[in-house]
């Protein structure tokens, strides 16, 4: 299949634990040019020790971050953004890369927007958790949904294993998409999104895992992983 000269760069504002792990998969990280931070930030350093280029861009004003930022993804000829940025980006920088920000949400949007969505869920007492991996469009944590990750809120189970549950498919579900990205499968029609032959089998996995490192993703990753990160980011 062809990449269609697919590359990817993290903007970070957080400690970079979901970043850290995928990193360890040799496909995206082949495929991952440099991190970006607007802050001082524990992805920073989980960056350079996976061997890649950190830019620091720090500034608090979202438009003129977004203008260094994407004088450094033009200039590297890098294709996509894979987002933990907790600012929203400039009008410039959303037009510049349409469909082509990704963002990962610890909620099942529209459910649950904010920098907690995880904790949002619990407090509700709702009977699902999950994650959401969208383009960003016009207004915060309401994208354009690539795919949704979904569990039951077992009130026998402990808080840091529902954490660590999500966790996990937050590791394989953008391990998941960026490999449909890198192969093409990922087109756009108004908010539709659609993925070329996606299956859908269950709603833990909206559309389903189909790429096998992905999958194993979830026997790679330890219980204490997740709960030593203290969150979901």
């Amino acid at each position: 299949m062809s990449t269609g000269g697919v590359t990817f760069a993290f903007v970070v504002s957080t400690e970079g634990s979901v970043m850290n792990e995928v990193l360890k998969n040799p496909f995206l990280r082949g495929c991952v040019h440099s991190v970006v931070a607007d802050r001082p930030c524990g992805a920073i350093a989980k960056a350079e020790a996976h061997g890649l280029p950190v830019v620091e861009i720090f500034e608090p004003d979202p438009e003129v971050f977004c203008q260094g930022l994407h004088e450094h993804l033009r200039s590297a000829g890098v294709s996509h953004v894979l987002s933990y940025y907790t600012n929203f980006y400039s009008q410039a920088f959303r037009d510049a890369f349409r469909d082509r920000i990704v963002n990962f949400h610890p909620s099942l949007l529209p459910a649950f927007k904010g920098m907690d969505g995880f904790g949002d869920t619990l407090a509700y007492h709702a009977r699902l958790f999950g994650n959401t991996i969208e383009f960003i469009d016009q207004v915060m944590d309401e994208g354009k949904i690539v795919m949704q990750t979904a569990a039951p809120v077992d009130p026998g189970r402990p808080v840091p294993q529902l954490r660590h549950e999500l966790f996990v498919q937050q590791c394989q579900a953008l391990l998941q998409v960026a490999r449909w990205l890198w192969e093409g499968r990922v087109s756009v029609d108004g908010r539709k999104v659609t993925i070329q032959d996606a299956v859908f089998e269950d709603a833990s996995y909206s559309p389903a895992l189909d790429f096998d490192e992905a999958r194993r993703l979830r026997e790679q990753i330890p219980m204490m992983q997740a709960q030593a990160s203290g969150g979901v980011r």
